[in-house]
C-alpha cells in the first residue's frame, strides 16, 4: 500500500481530530504530520518538537484497523528524514506510555530495530475521587509554614530559581513567557525557611480543563505535605471536578505518590532513542 503525508496546521486540524488530540498544541517548534493512503483515508499521525538540544517525538498514533501495516514505521521514517534534511545533528527521542489495555505502541517501540528503548518512570492519573479520598492531603494539620505564590516573587527571583533547577537538570524552561502563560498562578506555590527555598510546586492547566503537576521540589518533608495540601485545597475550589496528572521520576516521588493516591491509575513510561 502506498502512503503519503499531510502537514497538519491550524487550517486543516479539524480533519485530523481522530488521530491527534487537542492537547498537542501546534507551535513554531512542534510539527505534526498525518499519514493517508492512496484513497485519502487517514491512518495515523505523529508529532515532534525541538526540546533543548534534541528532537522529541511526543505523539504517535495509528488507527487500530491500520496497525501492523507499516504505518508507524512510515511515520517515524518521515520524522527521521525531516531531521536529516534540517542539517542539525541532534538526537531523536520518543516517550510513550504502556497501558495494559493497549500495548500496541509498547510492542512497536520495543521491536523497532533502529532505536534503544528503556523504562523511564511512572505516570499517575488522579481522579477527583482519588483526590477527595487522600487522607494524607486532607488530614487536619496545623500549618507551621507560610506558603507564598511563586509568581508573587520578583521576576528576578523567579528566573534565578528556574536557572538553579536547570543546572540541576530537573526542569528546563526555555520560553519563560509561554511557560508562565500555561501555569495556574494560584497553584504555583513555595515555602521559604530562613529566606531559603525549601519546597515548591508548579501546576499547569491542560487544554481539556484538567491539571498537570509539572514540577515538585521538596527539601523539607513536612513543609512539602503542607504545600501539597494547600495547593490541592485551592485546586478543589478553583477547578472542582478536575483530574490531576503527574510523573513520578524517581523512587522517592513514586513512594510519595503511592502514599497520597494509593488507588490512582498508573501507566509505565518508556523512552526511546534513535
Amino acid at each position: 500500500m502506498n502512503y503519503s503525508t499531510v502537514l497538519i496546521d491550524d487550517l486543516n486540524r479539524g480533519t485530523f481530530d481522530s488521530v491527534i488530540p487537542e492537547t498537542i498544541n501546534l507551535t513554531d517548534t512542534r510539527v505534526a504530520v498525518a499519514c493517508v493512503d492512496d484513497k485519502d483515508y487517514i491512518l495515523g499521525a505523529v508529532s515532534y518538537q525541538v526540546v533543548g538540544f534534541e528532537y522529541v517525538i511526543d505523539w504517535l498514533y495509528v488507527e487500530p484497523q491500520a496497525r501492523r501495516q507499516g504505518v508507524g514505521t512510515y511515520l517515524i521514517g518521515q520524522v527521521l528524514r525531516a531531521v536529516v534534511q534540517s542539517g542539525e545533528i541532534l538526537p531523536v527521542t520518543a516517550q510513550f506510555e504502556f497501558r495494559e489495555d493497549d500495548d500496541a505502541l509498547h510492542t512497536f517501540f520495543l521491536s523497532f530495530q533502529i532505536m534503544e528503548t528503556t523504562y523511564s518512570h511512572e505516570r499517575y492519573y488522579v481522579s477527583p475521587e482519588d483526590i477527595k479520598a487522600s487522607d494524607a492531603l486532607h488530614r487536619s494539620v496545623k500549618a507551621e509554614h507560610k506558603t507564598v505564590g511563586f509568581f508573587d516573587q520578583s521576576e528576578k527571583e523567579q528566573k534565578m530559581i528556574l536557572s538553579l533547577f536547570a543546572r540541576q537538570h530537573t526542569i528546563t524552561v526555555l520560553d519563560y513567557e509561554k511557560w508562565k502563560a500555561e501555569c495556574v498562578p494560584e497553584l504555583c506555590q513555595c515555602i521559604y525557611i530562613n529566606n531559603k527555598l525549601v519546597d515548591l510546586i508548579f501546576m499547569r492547566k491542560l487544554s481539556n480543563g484538567n491539571l498537570e503537576l509539572s514540577y515538585l521540589y521538596g527539601k523539607y518533608p513536612r513543609g512539602l505535605i503542607e504545600l501539597l495540601g494547600s495547593t490541592v485545597s485551592k485546586m478543589e475550589t478553583l477547578f472542582p471536578g478536575a483530574s490531576l496528572t503527574f510523573d513520578a521520576m524517581n523512587d522517592e516521588s513514586k513512594q510519595l505518590a503511592k502514599h497520597l493516591f494509593p488507588k490512582s491509575k498508573t501507566t509505565h513510561i518508556y523512552e526511546a532513542e534513535f
